[in-house]
């Protein structure tokens, strides 16, 4: 009896000494060695380890199968079934997010997180109205669920709900002022209800919290300070929204109406300018397109109509020009008209050495001998 409490605790001691080399290689990130430590082991908690550093290693196929297989073996251990909800609301399994988190809500209904995840789910599966009831039960229980208050308050500018939105991005920035995300919804709903005065202090908040790279931010800026007859910061934040984005014709028009109100017009009508300039559609392939079919039709008088179309589109393309004058060989009886064509290309394209004038100047040839001959 001895020897075997004897063994016994040499065996216990030998899963801890394992068990904390390989908490200790999963601290570091040396993930594959910690899941060779943690199978020596062979406990339930070593195994919950060993899913997680799956998950932590991303190959999440082997994540899930390992905490099934703990579910499995304990069907009321909370933490494995939480943590694989989790990994199936991050793999988009949101039937199984949705029934593990049903479970979980109903045995611990003052859970937060359990609603949220459960929001989620109902969210992947469209059922936005369900996903929004158990968000709102969330914050419900605890009113600090941030992550909630953002998908209420985002779906309340989706709806257009001004105050609804107001409401629940106030409630978030009561206990974090500074929480981008929801200044963003916040200004979005005052900006679209047209309150331009009250969203800019807003928009430039989130500039000042490091929000420097987003576009739509100083073109919402420049509108609002445009909107409230502040010319120059409008000038100035239309300006800022052009070096991430330089050819916009958007914010190129709203410069050229500032300048406009301004009564600075020759400036107004440079950056109008700009913005058509910059608009201008590239409609060659439309057009080669509406050529083929009119070819495979064989309404060849329309299609070479829409190959010189696309060859004014784009006049470095030799293809379309040669079309022209491939079709115009099937179309016209008269050698000469013929002629003129293949003409045009070599004098155009001559330049090049390729299939398409190679086969320009053999039919070239091919047609003054034609036109030679039927004259004699």
């Amino acid at each position: 009896m001895l020897l075997f409490f004897y063994l016994v605790v040499l065996k216990a001691e030998a899963q801890t000494s394992a068990l904390a080399m390989a908490d200790s290689l999963y601290t570091v990130g040396d993930y594959t060695k910690a899941i060779n430590e943690y199978a020596k082991v062979n406990t339930p908690n070593a195994k919950l380890q060993i899913a997680r550093t799956y998950n932590a290693i991303r190959n999440y196929d082997k994540a899930i199968l390992q905490y099934e297989a703990l579910i499995k073996q304990d069907p009321k251990g909370q933490i494995p079934k939480f943590e694989l909800g989790k990994l199936y609301d991050k793999t988009k399994k949101a039937e199984k997010s949705k029934r593990i988190f049903e479970d979980l809500s109903a045995e611990n209904p003052s859970n937060p997180e359990y609603f949220y995840y459960l929001g989620n789910a109902f969210n992947d599966l469209d059922s936005i109205s369900k996903s929004i009831t158990w968000f709102k039960k969330a914050i419900a229980v605890d009113s600090t669920h941030l992550r909630s208050i953002y998908q209420v308050a985002k779906y309340y500018v989706a709806e257009q709900e001004r105050d609804s939105v107001v409401k629940y991005a106030d409630l978030g920035l009561s206990f974090y002022e500074n929480d981008v995300s929801i200044i963003n919804l916040k200004a979005l709903a005052l900006y679209n209800n047209d309150e331009f005065k009250a969203a800019i202090p807003l928009f430039e908040k989130m500039v000042a919290l490091g929000e420097t790279t987003k576009f739509y931010i100083f073109e919402r800026l420049g509108n609002a300070y445009f909107s409230t007859n502040q010319y120059a910061k409008g000038i100035e934040n239309y300006n800022r929204s052009l070096v991430i984005d330089e050819e916009n014709p958007r914010v190129l028009f709203s410069i050229g109406k500032v300048f406009w109100e301004d009564k600075q017009l020759d400036s107004a009508k440079v950056y109008i300018n700009k913005s058509i300039d910059v608009q201008q559609v590239v409609l060659d392939k439309e057009y080669q397109a509406l050529g083929r079919i009119a070819s495979e039709q064989k309404d060849f008088r329309t299609a070479i109509k829409y190959y010189k179309l696309a060859h004014e589109e784009d006049t470095s393309n030799v293809i379309y020009y040669y079309q022209i004058c491939f079709i115009a060989d099937q179309y016209y009886e008269d050698p000469k008209v013929k002629l003129s064509y293949y003409e045009q290309l070599v004098d155009n394209y001559g330049g090049k050495r390729d299939y398409f004038t190679d086969y320009a100047k053999r039919r070239i040839s091919e047609l003054k001998e034609e036109i030679h001959f039927a004259s004699n």
